[in-house]
């Protein structure tokens, strides 16, 4: 028993001997005041003074148990509360301990998420690497054109993997800064060259030279990098993909597949692939889950959708606060 236990105890009990020294100080007055024979107030501590002890003894027996019981947060059956304040306090443990099991099961849960998001992109890139490797072990050289594309593609998803990993993180280091939106685009555009070959796409930016966002450059880029590829993807060989600028957003916008009304509610949804996800066999339904977890914390948001039966059109919207 530490002194902290004896401290309060006492503290608890303080009461109770405080009446008990008045009492018998109060007997033993009147005993001197009325000239009493002493052997009343004798007596009198000769049989209240044992059950006192048995009291104090009880109680204290009893605290440490229910301190026990407490100490490996345990409600049983058999704890009682004996008082309004241990009733609170034992309804704020229950509330505590039923709070501490909701966390760990979301972390839990998170845990097997991140873990089956990591097997996934780790798979997608062993495939795209057993790919290239295959070739170039059937032919003695390998056209750059297929290098750059499996390459491509295995870099997709290790970005992919990194900013999973990144945003599962409480401190994400954001770093919000004034950027040239035409400069970013043109060069993540750029950056997908090969795929814009590979496809016979046209990229088409049409976004004033001199409008600059207040945002994170680097989430900026993930964000806009995952729609052109979406777009790339899906978009129709020799078509155009345009980049445009519409007073407070960023228009991304392709011919190909649309996507369905049943698909619509959940396109932002964790590993949710839809029918062009099938169709495709390309699509881990990792992508718009990111983006829409960026746009969250980077007080922008999106919205993909499609306005007619062979085009589909993702939108980045900014505050006005952060266009300039």
């Amino acid at each position: 028993m530490n002194k902290s236990f004896w401290k309060l105890w006492l503290r608890d009990q303080l009461p109770l001997l405080i009446t008990y020294i008045l009492l018998t100080s109060l007997v033993a007055l009147l005993c001197y005041l009325y000239q009493l024979p002493m052997t009343i107030f004798t007596d009198l501590l000769r049989f209240s003074l044992p059950l006192l002890i048995v009291w104090l003894i009880a109680t204290v027996l009893i605290a440490k148990r229910r301190q026990a019981l407490l100490a490996r947060q345990l409600l049983r059956a058999d704890f009682q509360p004996c008082s309004p304040v241990e009733e609170q306090l034992a309804a704020m443990l229950a509330q505590s301990q039923c709070s501490y099991r909701h966390a760990l099961q979301t972390a839990r849960q998170k845990q097997r998420e991140q873990t089956d998001q990591r097997d996934l992109f780790a798979h997608e890139i062993k495939n795209h690497l057993a790919i290239l490797r295959a070739q170039a072990e059937e032919q003695p050289q390998v056209p750059s054109k297929q290098v750059r594309a499996a390459v491509q593609q295995a870099n997709y998803y290790l970005g992919l993997l990194l900013s999973g990993e990144r945003l599962a993180m409480t401190n994400h280091d954001f770093h919000f800064q004034w950027l040239t939106l035409t400069k970013l685009a043109a060069t993540i555009v750029q950056e997908n060259a090969a795929l814009f070959i590979s496809k016979q796409l046209v990229p088409d930016i049409n976004i004033p030279a001199n409008l600059r966002l207040l945002t994170d450059q680097k989430w900026l880029h993930f964000c806009i990098n995952q729609l052109l590829t979406n777009a790339i993807k899906y978009a129709e060989p020799g078509s155009v993909i345009k980049l445009v600028w519409q007073t407070d957003r960023l228009t991304i916008c392709d011919t190909g597949l649309p996507i369905s009304s049943t698909d619509q509610p959940r396109i932002f949804e964790s590993g949710f692939t839809g029918q062009n996800g099938h169709q495709t066999t390309k699509s881990t339904g990792m992508g718009l889950y990111f983006v829409k977890q960026v746009t969250d914390q980077l007080n922008f948001s999106v919205r993909v959708f499609s306005p007619n039966d062979h085009s589909t059109v993702a939108e980045l919207i900014f505050p006005p606060d952060n266009i300039s």
